[in-house]
């Protein structure tokens, strides 16, 4: 039987971080993500397919996070969560992303859901230089 996690998340942790952690606690290789909340800063990446890197954007200011989906695998071995996010700051404004280490929860309530199987590996491919599902 798949596992199914509602959990609040911790203010002022890291939110990538957390949800790998409940991840790993629950030993979670091959599953979904989704969050919702308020975050005191973020730091949204965007991959640039014409230098193959990403870019980091940081947003120093209060949003809130609208909507979080992603999905957790593993890649060299080790749980990773792969999350996108969209905000909006005080003007309704909306902005979004690939989650980068650096989105700093105030309030935050997420949802995690294992996927019966064996677990998911991230294996590095050549023609976009993702690590992608294999």
């Amino acid at each position: 039987m798949s596992k199914e996690i509602l959990t609040r998340l911790p203010k002022g942790g890291d939110l990538v971080t957390e949800l790998t952690r409940i991840a790993k606690e629950n030993n979670i290789t091959r599953g979904t993500v989704q969050v919702i909340g308020a975050l005191e800063k973020a730091e949204l990446g965007f991959y640039n397919q014409n230098t193959f890197s990403y870019e980091s954007h940081p947003v120093d200011k209060n949003v809130e996070l609208l909507f979080g989906m992603g999905n957790i695998s593993l890649k060299d071995d080790e749980v990773f969560v792969h999350l996108h996010l969209t905000l909006s700051d005080a003007t309704g404004a909306a902005l979004g992303g690939h989650a980068m280490e650096g989105c700093i929860i105030f309030a935050g309530e997420a949802f995690i859901r294992e996927v019966a199987g064996e677990p998911l590996n991230r294996v590095y491919d050549e023609a976009t230089k993702l690590f992608l599902w294999g």
